[in-house]
């Protein structure tokens, strides 16, 4: 068990590696400020998970990631996580954006701890089930910006490509 475990984490991580390096190598509008990081931990919920953070800046409260993660027996994700400074000079542009997030089935954060990842009620919701009015109301009151997709770990094969297009859907959103 623990050998099938560390195979399929050693494959997340290379699997992320390839995702940083398209990326690297398709667009810089966001990733010059810092390198990218790859994470792993485990105990996410009790679980492992792998994390690639690019862009990863934090500077005290202003905080601008693009968080592409796998959790053990859930899923893969890819999270664009503002506050600070970079939450308010972009949050009139994810407001503009309602109708686009919401066709592309994205969640909205409502947790107020931002590093919360689980895609339980009390932490996302589906932008399309949320008003639009709802949804600038989220924007305005809590003090970060969380908008996210997720993928059953079931689209295994294609989790390095839907990453890389919802990345780049995010870099637009922010560049």
């Amino acid at each position: 068990m623990i050998l099938t475990k560390n195979s399929i984490l050693q494959k997340t991580v290379a699997l992320l590696a390839g995702v940083q390096e398209q990326l690297s190598q398709t667009d810089n509008r966001l990733t010059l400020a810092t390198s990218p990081k790859i994470s792993k931990g485990e105990n996410y919920r009790g679980l492992p998970y792998v994390v690639l953070d690019y862009p990863r800046i934090a500077n005290g409260e202003n905080l601008l990631f693009i968080r592409s993660m796998f959790w053990w027996g859930h899923f893969f994700s890819c999270t664009l996580q503002l506050a600070g400074t970079y939450k308010e000079a972009n949050r009139e542009r994810l407001a503009a954006a309602y109708e686009s997030l919401a066709a592309r089935d994205l969640y909205i954060g409502i947790h107020e701890d931002p590093w919360q990842h689980h895609f339980e009620e009390s932490n996302y919701k589906k932008i399309a089930a949320v008003s639009k009015a709802g949804f600038l109301l989220q924007l305005q009151q809590q003090p970060h910006i969380k908008i996210a997709a997720r993928w059953p770990l079931s689209q295994w094969d294609a989790a390095a490509n839907l990453l890389v297009d919802t990345w780049l859907y995010f870099a637009d959103l922010v560049s």
